[in-house]
């Protein structure tokens, strides 16, 4: 096949898949349903580009993203409208800002939206910048400053008090410094620290907290100790503040899961053997959008976008 019916096959697919979205909607007609299979058979092209569409459709119901963001085929009137609103729902979640979930937005003080970074200015001089769909709360008191993380990642720049320590508490452990700079990022059941200056102690499980100096960082699960010490590009970790993201040689998978945060509803590699795929680069974060279009053009990847849903897959 050549280049450009190639090209046409690719794009054919992706009004497929289109078409596929809103079939499983909740919202096609019985003509909908015509329309597309007149459409499918159009010519060789369009047969292949629907049969390609169905057998990825039909995959993706096997991951777990699709179980959330994916409005099952309904089969009854009343179905049809439940899909239809859940679908509805979740368009408003998503275009409103933010996919937190309830508690930590109800609990915290700040919370920002999918896609929005903030920096705060605490009572005692520290600084704080709050990340992409992160939610945090302050408490200080005469004898401690603490931070509670719930979801999210956070930066810390620590004004000096001797006599009370700055605690964060994040995913079942606690980071606890004195005058320093790092960040935390909170990421499901792992928690990653990194120290651009100064010194932190990483506590978590019942050992010995962890003593982490500048250039160095360590990630941890909630009731087990912090894992090995790493060197770390603190300037790399800490790039998002400045708007950036930065990638040096870092996995696929990685590389997705840092975007993922910016951008609404969900990315999902399709084929996990490019989820070690290597990755160099300076993206911008107030265009995630252009970092998809980048890594498309420039590596064996297709970006496919539904709904709350971004697929890459393998290019043909």
């Amino acid at each position: 096949m050549s280049e450009h019916s190639t090209q046409d096959l690719a794009q054919l697919e992706e009004q497929a898949i289109e078409r596929l979205v809103h079939l499983h909607s909740g919202r096609a007609s019985v003509a909908d349903r015509q329309a597309f299979e007149h459409w499918s058979q159009r010519s060789d092209a369009h047969r292949a580009a629907a049969r390609s569409a169905q057998a990825l459709w039909d995959d993706i119901p096997q991951t777990e993203t699709a179980r959330h963001f994916v409005p099952p085929a309904p089969r009854r009137k009343p179905r049809r409208r439940l899909a239809a609103a859940l679908a509805a729902s979740l368009a408003i979640l998503v275009v409103g800002g933010t996919l937190l979930d309830p508690l930590p937005a109800l609990r915290a003080d700040h919370v920002t939206a999918v896609g929005e970074r903030r920096q705060l200015q605490l009572q005692d001089g520290s600084q704080l910048w709050l990340n992409s769909a992160s939610a945090v709360s302050i408490d200080y008191s005469p004898g401690s400053r603490t931070i509670h993380l719930y979801k999210g990642e956070a930066l810390f720049e620590v004004a000096r008090d001797a006599d009370r320590p700055f605690i964060v508490h994040a995913g079942g452990g606690t980071v606890r410094a004195v005058g320093t700079r790092f960040d935390v990022d909170l990421q499901g059941r792992k928690t990653d620290v990194v120290v651009s200056e100064g010194i932190v102690e990483v506590a978590s499980g019942q050992q010995a907290a962890l003593r982490l100096e500048a250039g160095q960082g360590v990630t941890y699960q909630a009731g087990q100790p912090p894992g090995p010490l790493r060197q770390e590009d603190a300037q790399a970790s800490s790039a998002w503040q400045r708007g950036k993201l930065i990638f040096n040689r870092r996995p696929l998978g990685e590389v997705l899961a840092e975007l993922g945060r910016h951008l609404p509803g969900k990315l999902h590699l399709t084929d996990g053997a490019l989820r070690e795929l290597r990755i160099s680069g300076v993206f911008e974060l107030d265009d995630p959008q252009a970092a998809l279009r980048t890594l498309e053009q420039t590596q064996p990847l297709r970006i496919t976008r539904l709904p709350l849903l971004t697929l890459i897959r393998p290019k043909p």
